[in-house]
């Protein structure tokens, strides 16, 4: 997955390494504003010491009797072009894109977002890139992450491992596709493989959710499974295909059964802790994974330190450096900051020390609202929330409502009538911090037997002025939560909540339900006069369905189809609460 989403609207851009002075919002354990989105000094930059060569079409056996297809960089004497004395380590990327030739497979779409790896290989790396199985050059038949796949991965290792020029060493590396197999490689491999390190871009710890599909709806991502021919050729464009039409139909691949429970990093977290292998997550606010980042993140600390692997974090808890992840400002496939990268590889694979590598706030996150980067330890920064209430007149705020009240909503584009209903907060007079996870509880039903929200929140500026903080969305009739994976505040509160989404529980017209929607966890800063403001809608704008990648439900199965269309009421009441649990820190209203 890398095709691009739009580039995240930022007036810094890549700059963002680059901090500004801002104010220093409540329980953040430390920020840096600095050239670099790590802790400690900024990364050496350092000078290249060899030039490149490559050895194209190399062929490699796999235990089946299949034979992938990659191509090999290698450090080069500057002056005679000729592969330089010496072995090194070697860096390994798993692509399916543009693999056909070998521009392609090393300057293509699949190494877009560390760049010409000839920045890694001058600085004294072997780049070996192998075309995925059934894609490019590649025999067999194109599995998404398949067993076979993985097998395929760890096979990989052993010959990077074995490679002439190599010191025996491997790092595992690239963006989306690239930064998933990487997980899923790795929590095959025993301790103390040749993986000494790996760096899974634009990569989390889920599929199914947050990149596939939102609240039980598929996103935007159909559209890549729709034309994976064009970008994988005509094996995967097949599976493509055939994928988006069994979804669509509803079949079991519309639901987190086994296909989806296989291909889902973040229950191999264990796995990949005893392993042994240092890893560093990349990813950005307008990602596909932009929660599923900081989860996997959590999951990997959790399970380092022997507590429940997917149990919340909590603030102050213990970390290790050989856990770390960066969120940034940037959509899918943008902003990895290759000096970073390099000092990560350089740290374990050659055994430099670095400030990445003694770093004791190993979660980076951007700030919004103020262009500074947090450096924590958990993005779950609250232990106990504070709830906005829906109230009557659009309001929002933190007193229950005292008497009963509703509000209809049709399934309908917002620009319709009777698309969106919003509430809106007093203005927050001296500013408040916004610090983790975010959920909206709602009171609903339907005159149908389901119904979708769509739940969105902005900061809103005195001149009315809105700028988007994150959104989320729930199909009721996936309602169903894992009580062991959803986390709650100190006073039990559900705020990242965590669907089953295994099979449909259609409602009863009528009938009021207790929906929980969760909402992209974001670090934010409401300055002082703005508001916030929820938004609901039921439906997509079909204008922002058809990029290639995202994480808005846009395409209803058949099923929802059916099902969805009707008139919604969103309840506000002493008996029938909704509202929106904030993760506050700082001033009020």
């Amino acid at each position: 997955m890398v095709a691009a989403l739009p580039p995240a609207r930022s007036p810094l851009g890549r700059g963002l390494l680059t901090g500004l002075p801002a104010l220093v919002p409540l329980l953040v354990l430390l920020v840096v504003i600095a050239p670099s989105v790590t802790a400690g000094a900024v990364p050496a930059r350092v000078t290249a010491s060899y030039g490149s060569t490559t050895v194209a079409g190399v062929r490699v056996p796999m235990s089946d009797g299949t034979t992938l297809v990659g191509d090999v960089m290698y450090p080069a004497d500057r002056l005679t072009g000729e592969r330089a004395e010496g072995t090194f380590p070697v860096l390994l990327s798993q692509n399916p894109y543009a693999c056909d030739t070998p521009a392609g497979n090393l300057h293509g779409l699949g190494q877009g977002a560390l760049g010409d790896p000839a920045y890694f290989v001058e600085r004294g790396y072997v780049y070996a890139s192998v075309c995925v199985r059934g894609t490019g050059r590649s025999g067999g038949a194109f599995d998404l992450f398949g067993p076979r796949e993985r097998r395929d991965g760890v096979e990989l290792v052993a010959w990077a491992a074995g490679l002439d020029g190599s010191d025996g060493t491997v790092g595992l590396t690239g963006c989306s596709y690239l930064g998933i197999n990487q997980l899923l490689t790795a929590s095959l491999l025993p301790r103390g493989s040749a993986v000494k390190a790996m760096l899974p871009a634009c990569a989390g710890a889920e599929t199914y959710r947050e990149a596939m599909n939102s609240g039980g709806m598929p996103t935007q991502t159909r559209n890549y499974f729709t034309h994976l021919g064009s970008q994988m050729g005509p094996r995967a464009g097949a599976y493509g295909t055939a994928l988006a039409a069994a979804v669509q139909r509803g079949g079991d691949r519309a639901y987190a059964g086994a296909w989806a429970r296989s291909r889902t990093p973040g229950d191999l977290a264990a796995a990949i802790v005893r392993a042994d292998i240092p890893t560093l997550l990349w990813s950005g606010n307008l990602d596909l994974y932009a929660q599923g980042s900081q989860e996997m993140y959590t999951y990997l600390q959790n399970a380092y330190f022997h507590r429940p692997v997917h149990a919340s974090p909590a603030p102050g808890q213990r970390t290790t450096p050989r856990y770390q992840a960066v969120v940034g400002p940037w959509g899918h496939g943008e902003g990895v900051d290759r000096a970073v990268a390099l000092a990560w590889f350089d740290t374990w694979l050659k055994g430099r020390r670095t400030a990445i590598g003694a770093t004791t706030t190993p979660l980076h996150l951007y700030q919004q609202g103020t262009r500074t980067w947090l450096h924590t330890t958990a993005f779950q920064r609250v232990r106990s929330y504070t709830p906005y209430y829906l109230g009557p007149g659009g309001t929002l705020g933190p007193t229950p409502p005292r008497s009963p009240g509703a509000d209809r909503i049709t399934y309908t584009e917002p620009s319709r009538a009777g698309g969106r209903l919003t509430y809106t907060t007093e203005p927050f007079r001296r500013g408040a911090v916004l610090a983790g996870p975010l959920s909206a509880r709602v009171s609903a039903s339907s005159s149908g037997t389901n119904l979708t929200l769509i739940a969105r929140l902005d900061d809103i500026a005195p001149g009315g002025a809105a700028t988007s903080i994150t959104s989320g969305s729930l199909v009721a009739s996936l309602r169903a939560l894992d009580p062991d994976r959803s986390w709650r505040d100190a006073k039990g509160v559900v705020v990242r909540p965590y669907g089953t989404f295994g099979a449909d529980r259609y409602l009863r017209p009528g009938r009021v339900y207790d929906l929980t929607i969760g909402l992209s966890p974001r670090a934010v800063r409401i300055a002082p006069g703005h508001a916030l403001r929820l938004t609901l809608t039921t439906r997509t704008p079909e204008a922002d369905c058809s990029a290639p990648l995202g994480v808005d439900p846009c395409f209803p199965t058949d099923p929802q189809r059916r099902t969805l269309p009707g008139t919604y009421t969103v309840h506000r009441s002493p008996a029938a609460l909704s509202a929106v649990n904030l993760p506050l820190a700082g001033d009020r209203p």
